[in-house]
C-alpha cells in the first residue's frame, strides 16, 4: 500500500470508480488511490444492480444527472477503449389503471421540454417490442426510445480500467478500518493492508458508508433497504431489441438478462438493513433470497407477461439500496471535518447517476464547485433527525417507489 496518496476513494463500486476516472481525467498531477476491502471491483451493490438508466425524473437536477451519464456511457468505448456494456433499446412504462395513463400523458410535455424523446406506444408497437406483454392487462404505455441498460459490473470495470490508464492505482483486499482526523481535517487512512497518509477522502462506500462516516464520528441520513431481485430462464421468443419495462401499478420492473428476464420488486414492507450492527465481515452475500416476496412479485408481473409463469427461476439476486428521506443522493463534502467527501444515498438510481456523481465530486475536488447546484444532497440535511424517523421515512420511499404520488416516479 503506498504510505500517501493525494486522494483516497473508499470503495471500488460503480460510484467510486465513477469518481476515480473523472479525477483522474482532469489530469492535474494529484496521485489517487481507491481502496476496496473485496478481491474484485464491484463485487457488492454494483454487481446486484438491475443497470436501468432511465431519462424522466420529476427533478430537473436528475435529469441532467441522467442524461450525461447516458452521454458519456454512449461515447465511453470510443473515449477509453473499455466497453461500458450499454444496450439502448429504451424503456416502455405500462399503465394499468386510467389514472397512471393520464400521468403518462402529462408526462410527454415534461420530456418535451427537456428535449427527452417519447411517446404514447400503439399495440402495434408493444406487440413489436415486447411481444410477450398481454395486452388486456393494461390500459396503455409511454414509450421512451433513448432509454437504456448496463450490466452494473461490467460498466464500474469499464470506469476502473479507464482510471488505471490514467495512472489511478486500485488496491484490493484492503478493509478501511479507521479514519485519522487531525484539527478537523482528515489526516489518514487506515486500511488492513497499511496506512495512507492524505488530506483528502471520498467514502464511496454505498452501504458501508455509514460505518466510514461513524469513524470520524459521522451519522449519514440514509437507510440502506434490502432489494430482492430474479432472473428466468432463458425465452425463446425473446426479441434483442426489448426494452426495459416498468410496470408501476405493480411495483415491478422488468428487462432482458443472459435471454431471460431480470426482475425485481419494490416490496410493501421493506427491511431495513444496518451494516453497522452487522458483523465486520457482512457482506451482500448474507443477504438470504425471500422466495415468497419473488413469488409474488412473479405472480403480478404474469398477469402482464404470462409467459413467466412458464420460465423457471434460474438465480436469486439480493443486493441493498440505500434510501434517503427525500429521495435524494448523499454527496459533498463533510462541513466539520476538511477534507472528507461522501457518495451514497443512491436511491435506486446509482447506475443512472453514475456518471454526474463522479463529475460532481472531482469538480468539487479539484475546482472548488460544480455547475450544477447540487447543495440539496448535501450531507447533513437532516442532521438531529431521529433515528427511527428517518429509517421510517427511508422504508416509506422504497415502498412507495411507484406510486403516483411518489417522489421517486412522480414523471410530471
Amino acid at each position: 500500500v503506498k504510505s500517501e496518496s493525494d486522494i483516497v476513494i473508499i470503495g471500488a463500486g460503480i460510484w467510486g470508480l465513477s469518481t476515480a476516472y473523472h479525477l483522474a481525467r482532469e489530469q492535474t498531477g494529484r496521485s489517487i488511490v481507491v481502496v476496496e476491502r473485496n478481491a474484485a471491483v464491484a463485487d457488492e451493490t454494483t454487481r446486484q444492480a438491475a443497470g436501468q438508466i432511465g431519462q424522466l425524473r420529476s427533478d430537473p437536477l436528475m435529469v441532467s444527472a441522467v442524461g450525461y451519464t447516458l452521454d458519456l456511457l454512449a461515447g465511453f468505448k470510443e473515449a477509453t477503449g473499455h466497453d461500458p456494456s450499454l444496450t439502448r433499446t429504451g424503456s416502455l412504462h405500462l399503465a394499468q389503471r386510467d389514472e397512471r395513463m393520464a400521468s403518462f400523458e402529462v408526462q410527454l410535455a415534461h420530456a418535451g421540454a427537456f428535449g427527452i424523446e417519447a411517446q404514447i406506444a400503439d399495440g402495434a408497437l408493444i406487440e413489436k417490442l415486447a411481444p410477450a406483454i398481454r395486452q388486456q392487462a393494461i390500459v396503455g404505455a409511454l414509450y421512451v426510445p433513448g432509454d437504456g441498460y448496463v450490466d452494473a459490473r461490467a460498466c464500474a470495470q469499464a470506469y476502473g480500467r479507464a482510471a488505471q490508464d490514467l495512472g489511478v492505482e486500485i488496491i484490493l483486499n484492503a478493509e478501511v478500518t479507521d479514519l485519522e482526523i487531525s484539527n478537523d481535517s482528515v489526516s489518514c487512512v487506515e486500511t488492513s493492508a497499511g496506512s495512507i497518509a492524505t488530506q483528502c477522502v471520498v467514502a464511496a462506500a454505498g452501504p458501508w458508508a455509514g460505518r466510514i462516516a461513524a469513524m470520524a464520528g459521522l451519522t449519514l441520513p440514509m437507510q440502506p433497504i434490502r432489494l430482492q431481485q430474479a432472473r428466468t430462464a432463458p425465452d425463446p421468443g425473446m426479441p434483442a431489441h426489448h426494452p426495459v419495462v416498468r410496470i408501476p401499478d405493480q411495483s415491478c420492473y422488468l428487462r432482458p438478462e443472459e435471454g431471460g428476464y431480470l426482475f425485481g420488486t419494490f416490496d410493501a414492507d421493506p427491511m431495513a438493513i444496518d451494516p453497522r450492527e452487522k458483523p465486520a465481515n457482512f457482506a451482500t452475500g448474507d443477504i438470504k433470497p425471500e422466495e415468497k416476496i419473488i413469488a409474488e412479485a412473479r405472480q403480478r408481473l404474469a398477469s402482464v407477461f404470462p409467459v413467466l409463469n412458464q420460465l423457471d427461476i434460474a438465480q436469486f439476486r439480493q443486493g441493498m439500496i440505500t434510501c434517503t428521506p427525500d429521495a435524494g443522493y448523499v454527496v459533498g463534502p463533510t462541513p466539520c471535518i476538511e477534507g472528507l467527501w461522501i457518495a451514497t444515498g443512491c436511491g435506486g438510481m446509482g447506475i443512472a447517476g453514475s456518471g454526474s456523481i463522479g463529475r460532481w465530486l472531482s469538480d468539487g475536488i479539484l475546482k472548488g464547485g460544480c455547475t450544477d447546484d447540487v447543495s440539496p444532497f448535501a450531507p447533513p440535511r437532516f442532521k438531529g433527525r431521529d433515528p427511527d424517523l428517518l429509517r421510517e421515512e427511508c422504508r416509506h420511499v422504497y415502498s412507495n417507489y411507484y406510486a403516483l404520488n411518489s417522489v421517486t416516479y412522480s414523471l410530471g
